[in-house]
Parts: C-alpha cells; sequence; structure tokens
C-alpha cells in the first residue's frame, strides 16, 4: 500500500470515529432527557466508573493505552 492509500485509510477511519462520536453524543442526550422525564439524578458516578473500566478493557485488548482511552472519555 502506497502513502497516498494509507492517508486514504486514515481519513476514512476519522470519518467512522467522528460519525461514532456524534452518534454517542446523541446517545447520551436522549439518556440525559429519559433521566430528567423520569426524575432520576443526571450524573451518576458508579455508571461512569463502569464505562470508564469497559473501555480501558477495550484499550488493552486492542494494546493501546488504556490512560488516553481515559483521556478522551
Amino acid at each position: 500500500m502506497n502513502l497516498d492509500d494509507l492517508r486514504k485509510k486514515i481519513d476514512e477511519t476519522d470519518a467512522q470515529i467522528v460519525r461514532l462520536i456524534a452518534e454517542r453524543l446523541r446517545i447520551a442526550e436522549d439518556v440525559g432527557k429519559n433521566k430528567r422525564e423520569h426524575g432520576n439524578q443526571i450524573e451518576d458516578k458508579g455508571r461512569e466508573r463502569v464505562v470508564l473500566d469497559n473501555v480501558k478493557a477495550l484499550a488493552r485488548k486492542e494494546n493501546i493505552s488504556s490512560e488516553d482511552v481515559e483521556d478522551i472519555y
């Protein structure tokens, strides 16, 4: 694969990442709406810890820095 092909793959991957982040944000907004509608507390430290533990475990499986992934989240 030449440099141009590799750069194209990076561009395509970046587009996928941005789409997934946008989808996650929309879902998180829906979660917030649902919590407000049902009178639930918005902040849930326990759930936040579960999410971080899950994404850090996924990062380790992919052999990337779990600390970097945690920073992103």
